[in-house]
């Protein structure tokens, strides 16, 4: 006789019709309707003889000392067997050594994962469950879409759920088939979502715009910005932590503060995100977790395995879909669990969602002496006698598997080795259950034989199976609900999808509990066929794919299964944005959630995008997704024709909003942050360059900069950010803001110089020595220069060490601007030190000495501002200190020293003083103009009250060519009258040349109309009459 090969222990049995129309399979447990039933209900007895194949070759496992095996334990009186040749193989049967024919157990075929009709009595979705459109608008504020029904309504729907016919079921090929049709399996592989277009639902839920999008606490805007900038600092700093522990401490800790707050919407967001970064980033597998199993260790050393997929999917689905309220209700039964209605409803789920523990509790403390179910096996309440016995042993065998379950540990790599070998015992202690219970029952042959072999007879069938079904539920030995129950949750145990489907209420449940209990196999139908049979031999010594990209295509495949076929109650609410974020996460579909996200927290979308992106798993636009904007101009791609939801876009509008906020305070007292600046920080961690640029600087014109803090700020966070072109506009635009409306001259330099903006520098500078010379004071006074002026000019080296430490560029441009003023104002200082001195100090130099001193300082200026017009040409190339325009005021204020009863001018300063009127004399015509209307400024400040018009006036006409340019006018040079009354060089105005307290003051000597003739005239002279002293004094060498 022709032998199907051995069938593979790992394709589970399949399971009886649950309570919905669709999934339904063939059924390997316990059928039969209880007594006062329909016996057209649906069968639930075991079929087809046990695989005998194993993780250990031909022979049967022995994972222990004690077995699974019923015959020996408290049921020792169960029938003697006879010297049966156990059935091999799906549907195939062989007689006992006294004739008789041994059990036999068929499987049910079937084509596909599809649907199959329902008998006409069964209840409508709509009688069943009600409608699902009413609430609708509360299930999308509140994420209840999808959320499971209590156990009672389904425990209901589970029972009339038998009332359709088997016998109709299995005459289209369902229920007991023979062995050509391979096992049913709910999920196809590598199946995609059909019915739904979730991007485009998505997109049609989340808003039009982020202008009514309200922002969270300020506490939790902080804590999240910390956190995502600590992360870009672990994967960017110079030692760059692991990306996959970096990310997963920054999920762990954003989950953390974002449940710390009140709103409604950002825990809706939470609950999202926890399922869709918990699967991508699943965190440490730590101690607290559990054992490892042995194929961890294996890892390379230093590596934290991360918890499996299986326990995300898990701790999920208990946190936010729990159904504790049933089971706290059974727990609370007195007398004995098993008295609830409710009691084995609930021992499955708990098992289902991996609660063993209380799976333990409920069996060990069911006491059947009471149990509800005895009623509709016995007619009387709770079970005595030898069926008492019996039940009572066979939760205890459950049990013992149990307490061997790796989830007890937390183990929860369903794919790995310790599993594996659950998997096998679990089904190992379902055939010594069935052997135990039934024997070799007539009646399951009877039926068995009829159902697979009647299928043109339908009356014929119905008649054998009503009265097999009947026999069989009087021989078994357990009781028959009890019975039943305990292979359906050995069917769980051992991963059975159609029994696992059968107790999910929601598609999400439905979704999860299949991935969670998946082996890894990914089966493929091949029905009609004996391949079937010999691929399952070799099946199990597959390696098993444990990565994340074989979970995603598992949990796509479930959801296209379940959301594709038409079953009403695992149907997806289109119009709960909840409901379709769920589904997207699901389908690893990154952008669909965003899009939700978006609508719920604006915070939590862009932080989940920011973890996307880093984490690899956000997906792009095809190839052009990867590129930005110049590098698409480049290529003259239309950039409108990129679609996609992407992390600029959405950190792009999150800045937008936060630019609005003024200050933000967090509770932990950490330094409140300008919404500006938060703004700025996100933006700067855009991949596109220049959109990045772009927003940013539209947030900084916008910005009113009002005080040299706020830009400090401003510009070190530029700096920080590698944003030095920004950090550039921001010290030019409040350099520009002070000189226009203040007289803070040393910040209006300093923040020039961080501008780096060497012509504004030189402005003010010029400006500042005009001042001087026109008024012949060190201008401003000592005792009025801002704090950063009196810095520079006080202690200049220590300013430009302090300022290089920030900026070296500004630093050096500084120091080559700043000698021009500062070298005037020394000479000012040091002709002006002992009419200034306070009662009671005494001057620093002697008269002559620092005469001397003086007289060199002012011999340098000279010299610097003639240099552009040596000979008499002019070149504008030549940059000097001083502009030339001052000459003539300069020549004058040497005047003093040249025919002094004491010579004071060395012969080098004779020909540098000698040089410099010739080079004036034979100038340009302009430079000339230039330099006499300056100084007709100059003595007009001496011989009137208010000079302000005068100077305007006599500086309108100045003009130069390229860095050589007079600035006398530019600034407010009326300023000068508004110096305080309390300085000791105050102006005192009178009735021409003022009398403000100098040592000397040229000007004194010149009428107001005087022109420069006139003092080259007369410093000709002096310069003559010098050098024929020196040559007397036998001074001839320079």
């Amino acid at each position: 006789m022709f032998r199907v090969p051995d069938s593979d222990d790992s394709i589970a049995p399949s399971t009886p019709d649950r309570s919905r129309k669709s999934f339904a399979g063939p059924s390997t447990t316990p059928a039969g309707p209880p007594p006062g039933q329909s016996f057209f209900g649906p069968t639930s007895t075991p079929a087809g003889a046990p695989p005998s194949f194993s993780l250990f070759g031909d022979a049967k496992p022995n994972f222990d000392p004690k077995p699974y095996n019923f015959n020996n334990s408290l049921f020792a009186s169960s029938p003697p067997k006879n010297d049966v040749l156990e059935g091999n193989g799906q549907g195939h049967y062989r007689t006992s050594s006294d004739g008789r024919p041994g059990s036999q157990r068929g499987r049910a075929p079937s084509s596909e994962f599809g649907r199959f009709p329902l008998h006409p009595s069964a209840p409508t979705q709509d009688e069943d469950m009600g409608k699902d459109g009413e609430g609708e608008e509360d299930e999308e504020m509140d994420g209840s879409a999808g959320d499971e029904q209590p156990l009672a309504q389904r425990h209901t729907r589970l029972r009339d759920s038998f009332s359709q016919s088997l016998v109709s079921r299995s005459s289209v090929g369902e229920g007991y088939a023979p062995e050509q049709f391979g096992p049913t399996k709910v999920v196809r592989s590598g199946a995609k979502l059909q019915r739904y277009d979730l991007l485009n639902l998505a997109k049609g839920l989340a808003p039009n715009t982020d202008r009514a999008i309200t922002l969270e606490s300020d506490d939790i805007i902080l804590k999240t910005e910390r956190i995502l900038e600590n992360l870009h600092a672990r994967l960017e700093g110079n030692a760059p932590a692991p990306k996959n522990e970096a990310l997963g401490d920054a999920v762990q800790e954003l989950l953390a503060v974002w449940r710390t707050s009140s709103s409604k919407k950002l825990s809706l967001a939470t609950t999202l995100s926890e399922l869709l970064l918990g699967i991508h980033h699943r965190g440490p597998f730590g101690p607290e977790n559990g054992d490892l199993s042995a194929s961890r260790a294996f890892m390379h050393p230093g590596s934290e395995p991360s918890r499996p997929i299986p326990k995300v999917l898990l701790d999920w689905l208990n946190t936010h879909r729990p159904a504790d309220e049933e089971t706290d209700e059974v727990l609370q039964e007195d007398g004995g669990y098993s008295k609830h209605a409710l009691f084995w409803d609930v021992v499955q789920t708990t098992a289902l969602r991996g609660q063993f523990t209380t799976t333990m509790r409920l069996l060990n403390g069911a006491n059947f002496a009471v149990a509800h179910t005895a009623e509709e096996d016995e007619e009387m309440t709770g079970y005595h006698g030898p069926k008492l016995k019996y039940a009572t042993q066979a939760a205890s065998e459950a049990v013992i598997l149990l307490r061997q379950c790796p989830g007890l540990n937390d183990d929860w790599d369903v794919k790995g080795h310790d599993w594996s070998i659950f998997r096998q015992r679990a089904q190992q202690a379902k055939r010594d259950l069935e052997e135990f219970a039934e024997g070799d029952s007539q009646s399951r042959f009877t039926m068995s034989q009829s159902l697979s072999g009647s299928h043109f007879g339908l009356s014929q069938s119905r008649a054998n199976f009503s009265l097999s079904t009947h026999s069989r539920k009087v021989e078994c030995k357990v009781p028959w609900s009890v019975y039943e129950q305990l292979l359906q949750l050995y069917n769980v145990l051992s991963g059975d999808e159609n029994e696992i489907l059968k107790w999910s209420q929601t598609w999400i449940e439905a979704t999860l509990c299949l991935t969670i209990w998946w082996n890894g196999e990914e089966y493929e139908p091949s029905q009609g066929s004996l391949v079937t049979s010999r691929l399952s031999l070799t099946r199990s010594n597959r390696p098993q794919d444990t990565s994340f990209e074989a979970y995603a295509g598992r949990l796509s495949a479930c959801l296209a299964s379940i959301l594709d076929s038409d079953d009403e109650d695992l149907s997806l609410s289109i119009t709960s944005a909840f409901d379709v974020a769920l589904a997207c996460v699901v389908d690893d579909n990154v952008e669909g959630a965003l899009h939700i996200l978006r609508k719920q927290s604006l915070t939590a979308a862009a932080a989940v995008a920011e973890v996307a992106s880093a984490g690899g798993w956000l997906k792009h636009d095809g190839v052009f997704g990867q590129l930005d904007q110049s590098d698409l101009l480049l290529l003259s791609y239309n950039q409108s024709s990129r679609t996609g939801l992407s992390k600029d876009e959405l950190l792009a509008a999150y800045a937008d909003q936060l630019a609005f906020k003024n200050e933000l305070s967090s509770q932990d007292g950490s330094p409140a942050r300008a919404g500006w600046e938060l703004a700025i920080v996100i933006l700067g961690r855009l991949d596109d360059t220049g959109l990045a640029n772009e927003r940013i600087q539209r947030i900084l014109d916008e910005l009113p900069l009002t005080s040299a803090e706020q830009v400090d700020k401003v510009t070190q966070l530029c700096h920080s950010m590698s944003l030095s072109d920004q950090a550039l506009r921001i010290s030019l635009k409040y350099a520009d803001y002070l000189q226009a409306n203040t007289q803070n001259y040393g910040d209006a330099i300093l923040y020039y110089a961080r501008a780096h903006a060497a012509p504004k520098i030189q402005e003010v500078l010029r400006a500042l020595v005009a001042h001087c010379l026109i008024k012949s004071i060190a201008y401003p006074p000592l005792s009025e220069l801002d704090a950063s002026l009196k810095k520079l000019v006080t202690f200049p080296k220590k300013t430009l060490t302090e300022l290089a430490a920030l900026d070296s560029e500004a630093a050096e441009l500084l120091s080559n601007s700043l000698s021009g003023y500062a070298t005037i104002r020394k000479f000012y200082d040091l002709r002006d030190e002992e009419v200034l001195l306070k009662e009671g100090d005494k001057p620093a130099h002697r008269p002559l000495a620092r005469k001397r001193t003086a007289a060199n300082a002012l011999i340098v200026i000279i010299a610097s501002a003639s240099s552009s017009i040596r000979g008499g040409l002019y070149d504008p190339e030549v940059e000097t200190v001083v502009q030339v325009d001052v000459l003539l005021s300069l020549l004058g204020e040497a005047l003093v020293f040249i025919n002094q009863p004491k010579r004071t001018l060395t012969l080098r300063n004779l020909y540098d003083l000698l040089a410099a009127v010739e080079d004036f004399s034979t100038a340009p015509s302009m430079i000339q103009a230039q330099c006499e209307e300056a100084l007709r400024t100059t003595l007009a400040a001496a011989h009137e009250n208010s000079p302000r018009s005068s100077l305007n006036k006599s500086t309108s006409n100045l003009t130069t060519a390229s860095s050589q340019y007079s600035l006398i006018g530019s600034m407010d040079l009326g300023s000068v009258e508004g110096v305080s009354t309390d300085s000791s060089t105050v102006l005192v105005k009178g009735s021409g040349v003022d009398d403000v307290k100098r040592a000397w003051d040229w000007r004194k000597g010149f009428p107001r109309g005087a022109k420069g003739e006139d003092v080259i005239r007369i410093l000709r002279l002096g310069i003559a009459k010098e050098l024929g002293r020196a040559f007397a004094e036998g001074e001839f060498k320079p």
